[in-house]
């Protein structure tokens, strides 16, 4: 009889970002005869928390201290060390999967257990800058195995760990796609339609898209940003600045997952001013819809977007990124939804999970 591989993954609380739907996707389509899942959140209240297949063992890390824990802590006991031996004495894992850099403090427990540890980047290395010594310290020497989402990512680490490091590419499920797109017509519209995506938040640029629709007729044209306020100043200042201009932008807050694809394959353009990606799937979501991308130079936005769906602009100033913007409007019957399918096809997510349960036996 095989014996089953005890993976137990570390994340924030499953909402529907980048990072979280990869890990999901993991969660639930590894070999079930192969591996035996366990996941770990510190969050309550995750979007995806309910959709998770039954067989996996759910585990709530409570990340909120009483005043007995405190008490318990000044006495010398680590009470997140003792949450952690309980969880790890229940499911008897093998291998901690640490998904995003976010999460990587639990590294510093793992030391009191006998677990092979992977960390899994998503976010492009520039933000480690932001960590301390002591947390960089930890990340470089507790992890075994890094997986980096991008080549970019996989260049960046090479740069600072000699441990070893696999590319697991962040890919989107078509799939899902296509069932969302299944008997759906574009509605039909008198004004020009560019789209944006992602958490209001100063790494997303926001402020540009906001900038760049003052440059545009709203007679015409319409602007639409889909995505979460960041609890930060800067989406704070933003959240004022809009208001105060009576600004055009739509700001879709709250969108069942079905209506989001389908908002965004109604668009004439989707426009990304991401300031740093270390891959960009809301683009690889666009391509796959038929909808054309202009993208800033964010890194990862030159691993997606070529001749065959769209363009990479190397210049942030407002009214050039406007240009571009028509440029491409103009040459809209120019791309053709296959050949943009076609230019992402690399991007499998079968295959990516396929490799990752290679590298997940080998342990």
């Amino acid at each position: 009889m095989t014996i089953k591989k005890k993976v137990l993954f570390f994340t924030k609380d499953l909402n529907r970002t980048g990072a979280e739907m990869i890990l999901f996707s993991f969660l639930e389509k590894l070999d079930r005869t192969k591996f035996e899942i366990g996941v770990v959140v510190f969050q309550n209240g995750g979007d995806l928390i309910p959709d998770l297949p039954t067989d996996i063992s759910l585990f709530y890390l409570n990340s909120k201290f009483s005043l007995l824990d405190k008490i318990k802590f000044h006495l010398g006991e680590d009470v997140m060390l003792n949450r952690l031996k309980r969880i790890q004495d229940k499911f008897e894992s093998d291998i901690w999967y640490i998904n995003t850099i976010t999460n990587a403090f639990f590294l510093k427990y793992s030391q009191h257990f006998n677990v092979f540890k992977f960390l899994h980047i998503h976010e492009n290395l520039f933000s480690i800058g932001y960590l301390n010594i002591k947390e960089t310290e930890i990340i470089l020497n507790n992890v075994d195995h890094f997986i980096a989402c991008s080549n970019l990512i996989d260049q960046q680490l090479s740069s600072f760990s000699t441990k070893p490091r696999t590319i697991i590419a962040s890919s989107i499920d078509k799939n899902f796609i296509d069932s969302c797109l299944v008997n759906y017509s574009k509605p039909a519209k008198n004004k020009i339609k560019i789209i944006g995506s992602g958490t209001i938040c100063h790494i997303k640029g926001v402020e540009i898209f906001v900038e760049i629709s003052k440059l545009f007729s709203p007679l015409a044209y319409e602007f639409v940003w889909i995505g979460k306020w960041s609890n930060t100043g800067y989406s704070e200042v933003l959240k004022r600045k809009i208001s105060q201009e009576n600004s055009i932008i739509k700001i879709i807050n709250e969108i069942d997952p079905m209506d989001y694809i389908r908002e965004i394959s109604s668009a004439d353009l989707f426009f990304s001013c991401s300031r740093e990606e270390s891959m960009g799937l809301v683009m690889m979501e666009a391509i796959y819809c038929g909808v054309p991308v202009l993208a800033t130079n964010s890194g990862g936005s030159s691993l997606i977007v070529n001749d065959q769906n769209g363009k990479v602009c190397f210049d942030s100033r407002p009214e050039v990124l406007a240009l571009e913007i028509q440029s491409l409007l103009d040459k809209h019957n120019d791309f053709e939804k296959l050949a943009m399918r076609e230019s992402i096809s690399q991007y499998d997510g079968q295959e990516e999970i396929k490799k990752l349960e290679v590298l997940l036996e080998k342990i």
